[in-house]
């Protein structure tokens, strides 16, 4: 389908006359003739069916129309400039790759990790994009995004990474006697994350277990502030494996019962269908698919889901 744009002669007429205020030094800017600017100008304001300049005899002026749209004109121009001269300095290779990341796992997992795609991709720069923008690719910036949960998203393309290998943990200082059955732990004040409320409750129901208490107790909307309260002998908590290996490693939280029972949530690397085939893409995806299968190797094994966002 043809996009309903005017032309990018008219709108880069409209964009240096009106940062000159003046037909006559946006032509000397673009090398061409006054009149060229003028009737380019004129061209868009009737495309647009919108006065975009006062004609004065001091000069031009914007209107307020012509002001907002100003904005969004060079807005969209300055995004043009930039891709194009990153596909200029790469000559189609790598580029850059822009992702958000949930915090902690981002922190945690995936940062001291990265160092090792960056030496195998060194033509490749990543872009940390504000979290809050992760559930959002109608930004067009967007290229993908690590989400927690079931791997449904809408419209995106999911692979799993980690996560579902997750941990009863606590404090070793509240573990006086060892927990050797699953009802054990029930003798701990349990906490949850504010994503994964039905952790608990999925847990003791693998384990064959009581599940009436599994949704007490204080909730928590990030892993770091639930490692850090488990740590801190607030409880035990559910936590992935792969978010708490230097607490494990080093004592400050330890596990509560040696049994495996994987969750039903996890970290995904989602991106919008119309860029699954972007060549940056495409590789931090087959190097992060090849860090996940060594990570979590019995249970990485459902990899990809693809959702159909419907007519």
């Amino acid at each position: 389908m043809r996009r309903f744009c005017p032309s990018l002669t008219d709108l880069q007429a409209f964009e240096v006359a009106a940062r000159h205020g003046s037909f006559t030094r946006a032509a000397q800017e673009l090398s061409v003739t006054q009149g060229a600017v003028s009737k380019q100008v004129k061209q868009l304001e009737q495309f647009v069916g919108v006065e975009l300049f006062l004609r004065l005899r001091q000069g031009l002026v914007l209107t307020e129309a012509g002001r907002a749209y100003l904005s969004k004109v060079q807005s969209g121009l300055g995004q043009l400039e930039a891709a194009t001269l990153e596909l200029i300095s790469h000559q189609g290779r790598g580029g850059m790759l822009r992702l958000t990341s949930m915090p902690t796992f981002g922190a945690r997992w995936l940062i001291p990790r990265l160092t090792s795609f960056m030496r195998m991709r060194p033509d490749i720069h990543i872009e940390f994009m504000p979290h809050r923008q992760g559930y959002d690719f109608s930004t067009p910036e967007l290229d993908a995004a690590v989400r927690f949960g079931q791997g449904v998203w809408p419209g995106s393309g999911a692979d799993y990474i980690v996560g579902r290998d997750v941990v009863p943990v606590g404090s070793p200082r509240i573990f006086t006697r060892p927990c050797t059955r699953p009802e054990d732990l029930l003798a701990h004040p349990l906490m949850h994350h504010t994503s994964a409320l039905e952790g608990w409750h999925d847990w003791f129901t693998q384990a064959g277990c009581d599940t009436r208490r599994a949704r007490d107790g204080a909730r928590f909307d990030q892993y770091g502030l639930l490692s850090q309260a488990a740590a801190a002998g607030f409880g035990i908590a559910l936590i992935p494996r792969c978010l708490i290996e230097d607490e494990l490693r080093d004592g400050k939280l330890a596990a509560a019962i040696d049994i495996s029972l994987p969750a039903r949530q996890g970290y995904y690397l989602c991106y919008p269908e119309q860029k699954a085939s972007l060549p940056t893409l495409q590789a931090f995806r087959h190097w992060l698919l090849e860090l996940s299968l060594a990570s979590e190797p019995r249970l990485a094994a459902p990899k990809h889901v693809t959702v159909d966002i419907g007519p």
